[in-house]
């Protein structure tokens, strides 16, 4: 599947609407939820490479900057589980397979959250009064045992960090699933030890882009993250590239 996701909106969304309704073939209805929302926005999913490249032209003569990619060739970034700030490199530990993404092939650092639900169902029991059967056994029996079940949702969310290579791999760093025991002095709470990693990597690769847009993509489905965060990494090697 070809998607074609627009980076920055140029004009408003009302002016915006109407044009790309009619290139895609929507109610502008439609095309107005799309271009509210935060970019990087999702403004075409087709199988016909053609019709992405002729959109990807009229929305660029518009001034937006547009970016195309294959879906296919989005793959799950590597979950962080240990790492190491190297003198060269970014060293992770992820099971049995060590990665290495030197600082200067780091083209990108893109800031996300994500909001996990769990849910819990416990079996409770508890005495209920009997009046009834109290007054009929003369106080004999007064109460009896009551089982049932109460259900319940706890809602977690995280802040997570995609260090993205000049070669494509993508590493995932996130608050609550990454170790901190390499950074000195470590901090009493997992957010300030992510917040630690991520100015640690600003600072040892100055010159990749740093994105936060994806913080306002709270609902988003794991593999829909993915890939927008892929999408703002394709975009700044296509700027690099000129």
């Amino acid at each position: 599947m070809i998607v074609l996701a627009i980076c920055q909106l140029r004009g408003s969304v009302d002016e915006e609407a109407p044009h790309l309704a009619r290139e895609t073939h929507t109610a502008i209805y439609d095309a107005r939820l799309k271009l509210a929302q935060p970019p990087p926005i999702i403004a075409l999913r087709t199988t016909m490479r053609s019709d992405a490249e002729a959109l990807r032209a009229s929305l660029g003569q518009r001034g937006h900057e547009v970016v195309l990619c294959d879906e296919e060739s989005v793959t799950a970034p590597t979950p962080v589980r240990a790492f190491r700030f190297g003198d060269d490199a970014f060293e992770t530990d992820v099971g049995s397979l060590p990665g290495r993404f030197s600082y200067a092939d780091i083209v990108a650092l893109v800031r996300a959250s994500r909001t996990s639900h769990t849910e819990t169902t416990k079996r409770v029991t508890e005495r209920k009064l009997r009046p009834v059967a109290a007054v009929v056994t003369g106080g004999l029996i007064l109460s009896k045992k009551v089982t049932h079940e109460e259900k319940g949702a706890t809602h977690h969310r995280e802040d997570l960090l995609y260090v993205f290579s000049r070669d494509g791999r993508a590493a995932l760093v996130s608050e609550r699933g990454t170790v901190y025991a390499s950074l000195r002095d470590v901090a009493p709470t997992q957010r300030e030890n992510f917040m630690r990693v991520v100015s640690e990597l600003r600072s040892r690769a100055p010159h990749a882009a740093f994105d936060e847009r994806l913080l306002g993509h709270r609902t988003l489905e794991d593999r829909e993250l993915d890939l927008r965060a892929y999408v703002l990494f394709v975009a700044e090697l296509d700027r690099i590239r000129g």
